[in-house]
């Protein structure tokens, strides 16, 4: 009996030094200060009111409800990235997930939350954006001015297309129902909480 309990010991101690170990954390990927500014910088609380500039008396106020710090363990890298949840009063509630990527790049995804709908993407290189994103130094949407504005779009009728401006966010977004333009809002005041 003494000899299997021996032999059980050290087959148990072979199997414990023989497990594989979790590789080791080498790099810490975190968002850039320009990532930030468009996306992320925001209070909980931070509401957007929003016109729609086909019918004037159409109105949305767009509120951040919530924003989370996740982590995204790559091998040995840890990618630090933040989930944003936003409740429209008219619109369709939506995500936006800001995840750093390895060498500079750096991922954005409007998401409805919807299956089968698409997100809007926004995708940055090295501080280029590239894919469907397009930038502006600077824009007009109905007598106001913006700079620094990016902009994307998807086939997701909930927000078709999505021009976010840096340190204001979403400063215009179209919105479809059944393949026609149901409408067009344009960042008419933004209340801090």
């Amino acid at each position: 009996m003494k000899k299997i309990f021996t032999t059980m010991l050290v087959l148990l101690i072979i199997v414990i030094g023989c497990r594989e170990k979790a590789p080791e954390i080498t790099q810490t990927i975190e968002l850039s200060e320009e990532m930030k500014s468009y996306f992320v910088n925001y209070e909980v609380g931070t509401k957007w009111i929003y016109q729609d500039t086909m019918d004037l008396n159409n109105y949305d106020t767009i509120e951040l409800i919530s924003k989370e710090k996740f982590d995204v363990i790559d091998g040995t890298n840890i990618k630090k990235g933040y989930e944003l949840y936003y409740k429209p009063s008219k619109s369709k509630d939506f995500k936006v997930l800001v995840t750093p990527g390895i060498n500079n790049w750096y991922y954005v995804k409007v998401d409805p939350m919807v299956t089968a709908a698409g997100a809007v993407t926004f995708e940055n290189n090295n501080g280029e954006w590239v894919g469907t994103v397009n930038y502006y130094d600077s824009i007009e949407i109905s007598g106001n001015i913006y700079h620094k504005v990016i902009e994307s779009e998807t086939t997701n009728m909930y927000h078709y297309m999505v021009k976010v401006s840096k340190n204001n966010g979403i400063v215009f977004f179209y919105r479809m129902q059944g393949g026609a333009m149901w409408a067009a809002y344009k960042l008419i005041k933004t209340i801090d909480p």
